[in-house]
């Protein structure tokens, strides 16, 4: 599998659009690929998608160009793979079922390979190798995913699958993004090592070039790695340039490997590798299918030429009536009726909109939220009892939906808690949930900077914090407030969330270092429909927990204005700051929070104010100047009120007296 070929150009016609339903989405792209072929003699359709997240109802439109192949040039001629997440973060209606609606979509469908994603592992190692396995009838692959401690591939999963096709052998390996413990409960997953996907995709591709057929061989290797490219509106190069993972796969994979397939990203793109092999991504949600044509010399077990085209679901699919299709329809309209029963259950209210940042769904998550400062007051209270310092915590990424203004249903509680994370809670010090508020600058276990830079945490309203990213890394957090007084950093606190974000999920790794971590017996979508039906009618709240503040720490009695800035973005930070919340526009009867712009900032020192300002474009700024009588020289807390949301800020300060005229400063 070595030497070089001639690039050719291959793309489908516009009839074969047409009759697929589906559009060219991406450039075409043709790439040369190593072997000793003299002429073709046959091709190979291979299929890719990934980051289906349960989104069955796409699935007959989306896969009825694969039967489409399948009828028209023979099962021998196609091949289906997944490049992982089928399951987790799952619309209702297989969320409904416990994602059994995706297993069933996906077995009717015959898809002949899945590479595990992380969403696979959402539930832990037990779920998958006893029940996600056995639930789809495709190989599930992972040949990064070992018994811990070992480089023993953890069964039942595989390193890879051998599919004969077109007169050839070609193998499928599968691996999962290396940020796989990051990204699932740690104590889910305590069983297994998770190595590198590049480095275990190359031991496999050796193994199956090295010409003995006692360990297996293939003529042609595709590789299906559950990792991507950060950003598919620029190019590979770019991409290399600024991820590390995607620059492993760029620039690290064997030549043995002829095809590259990705995930996780929920990006598209069809590009080369800096080898010149295709590496693709099929965009998100069944949005997109990517398929890699083979062109094969089978006499000679030869692959020619590789030509890639991105097919996108276009608003008005085309469905065939295909056996398969007409399956998967069966499937899905049996699931939909069962979800539609459960679903529109009324559990509670909402006066307006509540909703996560953005547009209301889950990809942003540099930003706090309505939503997801909500899930964490519920937290606060449904597991702190009496305990008013009791600290409720979210990670952004675990508040997956929004609710609409009205009745909410069981449906919407659902989607907004979808992963079934059992209710812990754990015991840390002042000084250690500093910490915790540091790694929302993220690191992963290597200390590398991940995909997303930055995740802002949700809190419940007694917490509050101020910081300036300006400070170094370790150093950004410069106050923390329970109930308007300063954090003990010595003082013991208890914190309560989901499993995944107490045992260190999604880098805050300080957590998992919390003592008497206790699981409470309860399930998060259990407590949070019980919390909405407590407490509706529900409205947003948009108060701040964290603000960026730069200003004195000093205040001298009839001394001059000191000017302080609220919610400004500094230069080089990674995430926008502002004191509004990050809202879309939003039309009525839209799962997005009315935008709230604030307008104006108050100062108090205890109850006399001391400045005012106003706020634009979500930055305050206010002056400040103390009277010479009326307030004592010593410690004391600058509050600083922000209306209309009602974010209270506070500021620790250093009251002092104006230097004697005619004697030197004492200075600070």
């Amino acid at each position: 599998m070595s030497g070089s070929r001639p690039r050719t150009v291959a793309g489908l016609s516009a009839a074969a659009l047409a009759l697929s339903g589906l559009s060219l989405g991406a450039p075409q792209v043709a790439t040369a690929a190593p072997g000793e072929c003299t002429a073709p003699t046959t091709s190979v359709n291979v299929y890719s998608f990934n980051d289906f997240h349960g989104r069955i109802e796409k699935a007959a439109a989306l896969f009825t160009p694969v039967e489409e192949d399948r009828a028209a040039n023979g099962e021998d001629r196609v091949l289906f793979t997944s490049a992982g997440d089928n399951i987790g973060g799952s619309t209702f209606v297989s969320m409904a079922g416990d994602d059994i609606p995706t297993s069933d979509v996906l077995n009717a469908a015959d898809v002949e390979v899945i590479a595990a994603g992380n969403h696979e592992f959402d539930k832990g190692w037990d779920d998958l190798s006893s029940r996600i396995d056995e639930l789809f009838d495709a190989p599930m692959l992972a040949a990064n995913v070992y018994e811990a401690g070992t480089t023993t591939v953890a069964a039942p999963l595989g390193e890879y699958e051998v599919l004969d096709k077109g007169g050839v052998r070609i193998a499928v390996i599968g691996a999962v993004t290396a940020d796989l413990p990051s990204l699932v409960s740690p104590a889910g997953i305590s069983s297994l090592s998770i190595g590198d996907p590049v480095e275990a995709v190359n031991r496999v591709a050796a193994q199956l070039s090295d010409g003995d057929d006692a360990n297996g061989e293939a003529d042609i290797i595709v590789a299906s790695i559950h990792e991507g490219a950060p950003d598919g509106s620029t190019s590979a190069a770019e991409n290399a340039a600024a991820s590390e993972a995607f620059d492993d796969m760029y620039s690290g994979l064997a030549a043995d490997v002829d095809v590259v397939f990705n995930g996780h990203t929920h990006q598209i793109y069809a590009w080369e590798t800096a080898g010149g092999r295709p590496i693709v991504q099929a965009d998100q949600y069944g949005d997109a299918l990517a398929r890699v044509t083979l062109q094969i010399d089978a006499d000679n077990a030869a692959l020619c030429s590789t030509s890639t085209e991105i097919l996108e679901l276009p608003d008005e699919p085309v469905v065939g009536t295909q056996p398969r299709i007409v399956a998967i329809q069966e499937v899905v309209a049996e699931w939909v009726e069962f979800a539609a029963e459960v679903g529109q259950e009324p559990v509670g209210e909402a006066t307006a909109a509540i909703s996560t940042p953005g547009d209301g769904g889950s990809g942003t998550r540099d930003q706090e939220s309505p939503m997801t400062n909500m899930v964490a007051q519920m937290f606060h209270d449904q597991l702190g009892g009496d305990d008013d310092e009791f600290i409720g915590l979210q990670n952004p990424g675990g508040t997956r939906s929004s609710f609409d203004k009205g009745t909410v249903t069981y449906e919407e509680a659902a989607l907004t808690l979808p992963f079934a994370n059992s209710l812990f809670t754990t015991e840390i010090t002042g000084a250690q949930f500093k910490t915790v508020l540091e790694q929302q600058w993220q690191r992963d276990g290597d200390g590398e900077v991940p995909s997303r830079p930055f995740l802002q945490l949700g809190l419940s309203d007694n917490v509050s914090y101020t910081y300036d990213e300006a400070r170094k890394e370790g150093d950004r957090i410069t106050s923390i407030w329970i109930n308007g007084a300063p954090i003990d950093p010595q003082k013991r606190y208890t914190v309560g969330s989901g499993s995944f974000l107490i045992t260190g999920g999604d880098n805050f790794h300080e957590l998992a270092g919390g003592t008497n971590t206790r699981d409470t017996g309860r399930i998060d979508l259990e407590a949070w429909v019980e919390w909405v039906e407590d407490n509706s009618p529900l409205s947003p709240d948009y108060t701040k927990r964290g603000v960026s503040v730069t200003g004195a720490d000093e205040l001298v009695l009839g001394g001059p204005e000191v000017t302080f800035v609220l919610g400004d973005t500094p230069e080089g930070a990674v995430a926008p700051q502002s004191l509004d919340m990050y809202l879309e526009d939003s039309d009525e009867g839209d799962a997005i929070s009315p935008q709230l712009a604030n307008s104006t900032v108050t100062a108090w020192l205890g109850n006399t104010k001391v400045g005012t300002g106003s706020v634009a474009d979500g930055v305050g700024t206010i002056t400040v100047r103390l009277a010479s009588t009326g307030i004592a020289p010593g410690n004391n807390v600058l509050r600083f009120e922000v209306q209309d949301s009602g974010t209270e800020v506070f500021w620790p300060v250093t009251v002092v007296e104006a230097p004697t005229p005619g004697l030197p400063s004492t200075g600070h």
